[in-house]
Order: C-alpha cells, then sequence, then structure tokens
C-alpha cells in the first residue's frame, strides 16, 4: 500500500468537530487517567482530572468519557464517533 493510500484510509473527513473541546481517546499512566483532547485552536492537550482546557475543568475520567464542569455545570465529552 502507497503512503497516500494509507493516509487515505487513516483519516475521515469531517469526522470531528470543527469547533470545541474533542475528545480523541483515554488511557491510564501508573499515577493516573488521563485523556487527550483537541481544543477548540487544534492543539492536543494530555489532561489529568482537576485541569483546567477550554474553559472547562476535567472532573473525571472513565474509559472513553469525560466529564466536565463549566462554570459550575456538569458536563460530559464522548470519544469522537462513538
Amino acid at each position: 500500500m502507497t503512503q497516500t493510500r494509507i493516509g487515505d484510509a487513516a483519516t475521515q473527513t469531517g469526522a470531528l468537530p470543527r469547533r470545541g473541546l474533542v475528545l480523541l481517546g483515554t488511557f491510564v499512566k501508573p499515577d493516573g487517567p488521563r485523556a487527550l483532547l483537541r481544543t477548540g485552536a487544534g492543539r492536543i492537550e494530555q489532561v489529568a482530572p482537576g485541569d483546567r482546557v477550554g474553559g472547562v475543568t476535567i472532573a473525571a475520567i472513565e474509559p472513553g468519557l469525560v466529564h466536565i464542569q463549566t462554570g459550575g455545570s456538569p458536563g460530559r465529552l464522548r470519544i469522537a464517533g462513538d
């Protein structure tokens, strides 16, 4: 398979929302759970519970799910495409 075909197979145009925080994945490190988020500015951030990113606080991380607090209101981020 050529590099171009590999790249095409590994990406889906329009699969992720263009704005806001997007959950890319969750994982566990020896010191606790982590998540990878894409910010509205397009940066990829590794976060842990208690971190602040994109105007929200990371409250908890579960497999495929991040609990957030925005201005005192709870919310959830699910892995994009799920």
